[in-house]
């Protein structure tokens, strides 16, 4: 992609800038004679817009957001190339800017000014945004990066209930899928229930998976295409079909209870990870049906097991005080790694990039690792809280990563120039904190507390600080929060039996966040 790929681009020699005209010249001996102009140097604004617009391609975005305060020149220039929207794209993995582009296509004029109205009253901007191409090679940057300052502007959020489904059944978790076509739930009474919405917003039931057993979790593929659903020993794959219907494809069996189950990025490839020592990964043929490709075996239960971007490495957190990292070597995988804890590993995932690995421990600690270029794994940073943390992850664009912990906290990092981790905000809830998962654009954060009714939602402002935004109320306990594609909705679930869709819009009148 033209100005937003990070494949590296031959650029052409630097031109010498010299103005002869101001240059002052003479005559001696019959030889000419050119006296150097001591004032006139070759400055980095005197490039061509065609050199300037390559070099903007190799700097991080804030070089660039430094750039533009150089001069006008440079300030139009950026503004002009989009600069700022494509250095922002880039940090992305190709994985997830393919799905950032999937949820922009899928909008049309009507639903992306919808998009923008929620964070904008300019006419004039609105108008410019929607009639961009959304084909074209840098929209997407531009549209996603153009509304993640508008919401990050906000000191607090407006939220606007967009449908509350009742499940009649206590809900443990729901998932909205990529392309926003579909939702799901994950129920108490042995079922997973689809919904589809109509053209008047509604949801309505498209189908019912019963089980065995009560449902633990249910999540779509990034494709949209597929279903994983967990109850008890079972996991169990559905496939979207060509009449809209989801039609079951696969079981996958554990001896004991599935702690957790995912896919991989490009969703032909899901891992699940029990307390029978084991975790699996089954993978797609081409025929579409599903078969078992390796089991890594462990020494006790595997509470997680998490896929790198590129889908050529797994980490596993383990009761046993470590997380394993395994990578593949043709069709096998080897064990490659061992991070070791003084207690529970509770959870490990990698960084977008590949780079780092974060743990999440019973021992009070996030450890953070680092590949180095012999391809082993080194001490990076260790996050430390005063109880057990109950798991950490990147934001997508692998600057910062959050900790949620039994001590009440939230924990924010960011990674400095060196490449080393430092908090840079903590939260404080009023009971442990369950979960904590990052918005698509990085921005924000959604974070949900055991035996609470709240999920808080907590984003990043235009000077980098941390400040929370707005609360999500349920009648009972929160299962699970989690943000739409797009960035715009929040989907929660509770004891309530209830599920949430709430849409978040600027907030005119409110000053503070209400408890």
């Amino acid at each position: 992609m033209h100005g937003i790929n990070n494949d590296s681009v031959n650029e052409p020699p630097l031109p010498h800038i010299q103005d002869l005209s101001l240059t002052p010249t003479g005559n001696h001996a019959g030889r000419s004679i050119t006296v150097p102009d001591k004032e006139k140097k070759s400055s980095f604004q005197d490039l061509t817009s065609d050199t300037l617009s390559l070099i903007f391609r190799h700097l991080k975005l804030r070089d660039i957001r430094s750039l533009q305060k150089v001069c006008t020149r440079l300030r139009d220039l950026i503004k002009e190339d989009n600069a700022l929207a494509k250095a922002w794209y880039r940090q992305f993995s190709s994985a997830h800017q393919n799905q950032l582009m999937m949820t922009i296509t899928r909008k049309d004029k009507n639903q992306l000014r919808a998009w923008f109205e929620s964070f904008s009253n300019d006419q004039a901007l609105l108008k410019t945004l929607t009639n961009l191409q959304p084909t074209s090679v840098y929209s997407p940057a531009l549209l996603f990066f153009t509304r993640a300052e508008l919401m990050s502007q906000c000191e607090t959020f407006e939220l606007v209930t967009k449908a509350t489904i009742d499940i009649e059944s206590i809900v443990h978790s729901a998932d909205l899928s990529a392309d926003g076509r579909y939702l799901v739930t994950a129920n108490r009474d042995d079922t997973a229930k689809i919904y589809g919405q109509k053209a008047d917003g509604i949801w309505e039931i498209k189908t019912t998976i019963p089980h065995d057993q009560e449902v633990i979790s249910a999540i779509f593929s990034p494709d949209s295409h597929h279903l994983l659903t967990v109850s008890a020993c079972k996991a169990r794959i559905c496939d979207l079909e060509y009449n809209e219907s989801w039609e079951p494809n696969t079981t996958i069996r554990h001896n004991c209870q599935i702690s957790s189950a995912t896919f991989s990025t490009d969703s032909r490839h899901v891992m699940t990870a029990s307390h029978d020592d084991t975790a699996i990964i089954h993978s797609q043929k081409d025929d579409g049906s599903w078969q078992l490709t390796a089991i890594l075996p462990h020494n006790q239960s595997v509470n997680s097991a998490f896929f790198s971007t590129d889908g050529r490495h797994v980490v596993t957190a383990c009761n046993d005080c470590t997380a394993k990292i395994h990578s593949q070597n043709d069709e096998l995988w080897e064990e490659k790694d061992v991070i070791r804890h003084n207690n529970i590993v509770l959870s490990a995932a990698f960084s977008p990039d590949g780079r780092y690995v974060v743990t999440a421990s019973q021992d009070y600690n996030a450890k953070i690792y680092e590949k180095k270029s012999d391809g082993s794994w080194e001490e990076n940073s260790i996050i430390q809280h005063s109880k057990a943390v109950r798991s950490a992850t990147f934001s997508p664009d692998g600057r910062h990563l959050v900790t949620a912990s039994k001590d009440y906290t939230v924990k924010i990092c960011g990674r400095k120039a060196n490449g080393l981790w430092e908090e840079k905000a903590s939260f404080t809830h009023k009971l442990w904190v369950s979960s904590a998962s990052f918005s698509p654009d990085s921005r924000h954060l959604v974070t949900t507390v055991m035996f609470c009714k709240t999920a808080k939602i907590i984003g990043q402002q235009d000077d980098g600080t941390w400040l929370e935004k707005a609360n999500i109320v349920h009648d009972d306990f929160i299962t699970s929060a989690t943000f739409s594609a797009d960035g715009s909705q929040v989907i929660t679930s509770g004891f309530d039996g209830i599920v949430k869709i709430t849409e978040l819009r600027r907030n005119h009148w409110l000053s503070a966040v209400a408890e």
